[in-house]
């Protein structure tokens, strides 16, 4: 009786601690959720950032510098985006490492007297994307495609986007590939 006893217990704690194995199996991925109002943040956070740096960051009062390189007018970035590393922390906030790196090479910043530089130019946009909607093409574990609606000024009318999204680890979502226009 004893013996019956004891094998049932012993089967028992071996089927317990299988199933316990079993659930935490470290080779399972844990999808995240990414609800389509995240996508629009992330994206109205990225339009923001690359207005600020393509108009050279917030100047402060007599910071603003030019000068000429190669037949180009060239302007200082501001104090809070002139280095690399200040520049690419600044555009990360909204991006993977890659894209930001390949922005930075795609925009042709130079370095000059130890400071980040680049063309002048200004530019603008009617986009709005913090009123923009998302739609989820597709997703795959950590990646999700959506497809912006974004209002232009106050003309009634939407551009369309699409967009791709990555969970980064330590850093959460991230805009993996930049908006394309559709529509």
């Amino acid at each position: 009786m004893k013996f019956k006893k004891l094998w049932i217990l012993g089967i028992s704690l071996l089927l317990l601690s299988c199933t316990a194995c079993k659930q935490s199996d470290p080779v399972t991925k844990i999808t995240i959720e990414f609800p389509p109002g995240k996508a629009v943040e992330i994206a109205a956070g990225w339009a923001a950032t690359e207005s600020l740096v393509q108009s050279g960051g917030v100047y402060e009062e007599g910071e603003y510098t030019r000068f000429n390189y190669k037949g180009e007018t060239y302007r200082y970035m501001a104090s809070h985006l002139d280095t690399k590393k200040e520049l690419r922390a600044e555009l990360e906030k909204s991006v993977t490492k890659k894209v930001a790196k390949r922005y930075m090479k795609d925009h042709n910043f130079i370095k000059k007297n130890k400071k980040l530089a680049q063309i002048e130019a200004d530019g603008g946009s009617l986009l709005q994307w913090e009123a923009a909607t998302a739609e989820e093409i597709k997703s795959k574990k950590n990646k999700y495609v959506f497809e912006l609606s974004v209002p232009v000024g106050y003309t009634g009318t939407v551009d369309k986007f699409k967009v791709t999204y990555e969970y980064v680890k330590k850093s959460g979502w991230r805009i993996s590939k930049l908006p394309v226009y559709t529509k």
